[in-house]
This record gives C-alpha cells, structure tokens and sequence, in this order.
C-alpha cells in the first residue's frame, strides 16, 4: 500500500491529489479562504479539471458553494474531514493493529515488539516496502509460538498490502539495537 500519499493511491488521479490538498489544508487553516491558484499548485491539478471536482465535493458538503473561479473554502465541522485526515496518516493505525494483532494472536505476548521501516515511517510507496517486526519471545516460550508468530506476520502482510518481516531478538537491549534508535516501540505498553 501507498503510505506516502495514500488518499492519491485509494482515489487516483484528480479527486485524490485534490483531497490530499484539502486536508492538509484543513489542518494548517481551516477557515481560511484557498485560492485556485494556491490549490492548484498545491494539488498539481488544472484550474479547469478543480472547478469540476470541486462542484463534487460541493455536492458532498465538503466546500461551501462558490462560484467558478471564487477561492475555496472548507466546511470545517464536517463529518468526513476527521475521517480523512486520519487517511492521511495511517502510522498510528498501523501500530495499533499490530498491538492488538499481537495481543490476540500471541500468547503470552512478547517480552518486546517494536517496529521499523517504510510502512511504520509513512513512507512506503509500493507493496514490496517492508514493515519490520522487532521482537523478543516470551520466556519460557511454548512450542508453537514461533509459529503463531510466523502466521501473524503472514496476516498482517496481506491485511497491510506490504511485506511484513520479523526479526527475532534474544533480549530487549539487542532488540533495541536492531531498531538502530528508528523503531516504534509497540509492547510492552
């Protein structure tokens, strides 16, 4: 999955640099007048091609009316703009599905679970970016679950579109190396 501009990638083209535009907006200065130009730039869409989106998004409640070539302004208490800022930024999702991931699937939990690389950073682009697991087993640990741990990975591989890796460690100080001082801490909480 695209971590990077991941409403661009779940709504391609116009609409989706438009709203990557919008929101960012909306969260430096909601009630501020957007001019066209600056919207343009901004989303690296034609004056021609926004007029035409923004009459949607119009229609959705998401703008206030106007007319053609009148700045933007945002209805900032609406109900989506919370929602799709959180699109914006999947990192926190992303760490809270692996924590309750982990707390379900594993038992006991991990000694210790962190997270590093491209997906957890907000920057993967492409499906082949890695999300890496850091983690420290239970001690004692029961037999099968290295493999519950195997099966986790497998899931969230496909439940995040990336490819997801675990790295074992044998102690939370070498597990703290691993994440070379870049890594989301995740358990213990």
């Amino acid at each position: 999955m695209n971590f990077r501009t991941p409403l661009s990638a779940l709504f391609p083209g116009t609409s989706g640099r438009l709203l990557t535009a919008l929101v960012a907006h909306h969260a430096v200065d909601a009630d501020g007048p957007l001019t066209l130009d600056e919207l343009s730039k901004d989303s690296a869409v034609t004056p021609t091609q926004l007029e035409a989106a923004l009459f949607r998004l119009g229609l959705l409640g998401l703008v206030a009316p106007r007319r053609k070539g009148e700045p933007v302004l945002l209805v900032t208490g609406h109900i989506a703009w919370d929602a799709l800022r959180q699109l914006t930024d999947l990192r926190e999702g992303v760490v809270d599905m692996v924590r309750e991931r982990a707390l379900t699937h594993l038992r006991p939990a991990p000694d210790y679970l962190a997270l590093k690389g491209a997906v957890v950073d907000g920057t993967a682009s492409h499906p082949a970016d890695v999300l890496e697991l850091i983690v420290v087993a239970p001690a004692p640990t029961p037999a099968d679950w290295h493999h519950a741990l195997a099966d986790l990975v497998a899931q969230l591989s496909v439940d995040l579109g990336n490819v997801v890796v675990h790295h074992s460690a044998h102690d939370t100080g070498e597990a703290e190396a691993m994440g070379e001082g870049k890594a989301v801490h995740v358990l213990p909480s």
